[in-house]
């Protein structure tokens, strides 16, 4: 997450094909928190923007004591990003064969179907009319 030159978008695909598991409790948790989901892609836009130098420079003091808002609203907000699992290993290492920019990442659809079915290609099911 360093030294990729992948932005957020493509890391976020990559994890959600490396690692759906972890993909899933991201945009859960991430669904769960509307106040500060687009906060949260702007932060992700941010840190990918910035140089690798600044980008380990920011991870080396993000835990600094002047508290960042955001942090506070929702301590897990880059942890996709920053997984120490082997999430961000396997999503850098292939994150550059996603389109660069693809919002379509962060409009996650929870499955609702038979287990293994992907569900619905974006946005959430709707309950049956009628």
């Amino acid at each position: 997450m360093i030294n990729t030159t992948c932005d957020a978008e493509q890391i976020l695909a990559a994890s959600r094909d490396t690692s759906p598991v972890y993909y899933q409790r991201y945009m859960i948790d991430f669904d769960n928190h509307p106040n500060v989901q687009q906060a949260t892609i702007d932060k992700a836009h941010w840190f990918y923007a910035l140089s690798p130098e600044d980008r380990r420079n920011y991870s080396e003091n993000f835990f600094a004591p002047q508290a960042d808002p955001l942090w506070l609203a929702w301590p897990n907000h880059m942890k996709i990003f920053w997984n120490n699992k082997g999430v961000v290993a396997k999503a850098t290492d292939i994150c550059n064969t996603y389109p660069p920019g693809d919002m379509s990442v962060w409009d996650w659809a929870e499955p609702t179907g038979p287990p293994g079915w992907p569900g619905p290609v974006k946005g959430r099911v709707d309950a049956p009319q009628g």
